[in-house]
């Protein structure tokens, strides 16, 4: 096992204030086999309406993905339904990557696509209103939907990762366009897979709670037959977070400390970072200020005992 602390400095100037900011961030890994993982493969669609445009006419979603759109439970009578589920799902999807949003954006979307496309998904003749897609999505169990989405995305992400550790992000947003009158607005937490830019799975904060529950619920949803990267933010340093990264997910964890954890906060500003040189820097410039960030790193291997000694429990119990 090793043991790995890193410094990032970053020095900004808002404007002529000089005002200088620091934090820590610390990695903690295993040593792990990788997993062998079938491959899932779905089409991309800017790169299929190019070709579309061409002339190509190819699968415009992958047969997989509308598989999956299939399964999910139609809560309408069977009876007087002219559009499948299916197609009104793939619409909104389509709708979605071409920039639309919410029922109004699918109905326009839907209106203004071609005949051949909308062959596809098996919608002929009259298209889908506004009113029909917010009668029917608005009926459908978002917490099936969900889960059905994030193990096709999640195999899908598994299977195009070469390296078998799959880097996520899990992180909490309030929910765009949800604000209702003396209403709260929705948050919700994400496993974002960033390289493969694809939501695997997302949860809804509780009324008077925070995110550091659902983070914990969406790690348990993670199949343990794959390794992954998480990366969370300060709130999430915590010592039962990271057990369930390591101990149960056999993963690793990426977590910034900040005074929340400020024992361990202490123990890694107490490493010798003056006798560590910069790994690297990044210059940038934008909202008002000048950022120069420098990265310092320390690998604290079992042979190390000195560096071990001031820092181990706190780096394994973060």
């Amino acid at each position: 096992m090793i043991f790995g602390a890193a410094l990032l400095g970053p020095e900004c100037r808002h404007g002529l204030s000089g005002e200088r900011s620091s934090w820590l961030l610390f990695v903690v890994g295993l040593e792990l086999p990788v997993p062998s993982v079938s491959v899932l493969p779905v089409s991309s669609v800017p790169e299929v309406f190019d070709r579309w445009s061409a002339g190509e006419r190819s699968e415009l979603i992958g047969s997989e993905f509308l598989d999956v759109l299939a399964s999910v439970p139609d809560p309408r009578d069977p009876r007087g339904r002219r559009y499948s589920l299916m197609a009104l799902l793939a619409i909104a999807v389509l709708a979605t990557a071409a920039g639309m949003r919410g029922y109004a954006g699918f109905a326009t979307w839907a209106a203004t696509a071609s005949d051949d496309v909308l062959a596809q998904l098996g919608v002929r003749f009259r298209r889908p209103s506004e009113k029909t897609f917010r009668a029917v999505l608005s009926r459908l169990d978002p917490a099936d939907l969900n889960a059905r989405m994030g193990s096709y995305f999640t195999a899908h992400v598994a299977s195009s990762d070469p390296s078998g550790l799959v880097p996520i992000a899990l992180d909490g947003k309030m929910l765009r366009g949800a604000l209702r009158a003396k209403a709260t607005a929705t948050h919700l937490v994400s496993v974002f897979a960033y390289r493969a830019r694809l939501v695997l799975g997302q949860l809804a904060v509780a009324e008077k709670s925070n995110e550091i529950p659902c983070v914990r619920a969406l790690l348990t949803l993670l199949p343990g037959s794959l390794r992954w990267l998480v990366t969370v933010d300060a709130m999430h340093t915590q010592v039962v977070t990271a057990k369930l990264i390591c101990a149960t997910l056999k993963s690793h964890y990426l977590m910034i400390v900040k005074s929340n954890q400020a024992k361990i906060l202490a123990r890694i500003t107490a490493l010798p970072w003056a006798e560590v040189p910069t790994a690297a820097t990044d210059d940038s410039r934008g909202h008002g200020r000048v950022e120069t960030r420098t990265l310092q790193i320390i690998t604290l291997h079992e042979e190390s005992a000195s560096l071990r000694k001031q820092s181990s429990g706190s780096l394994v119990n973060a």
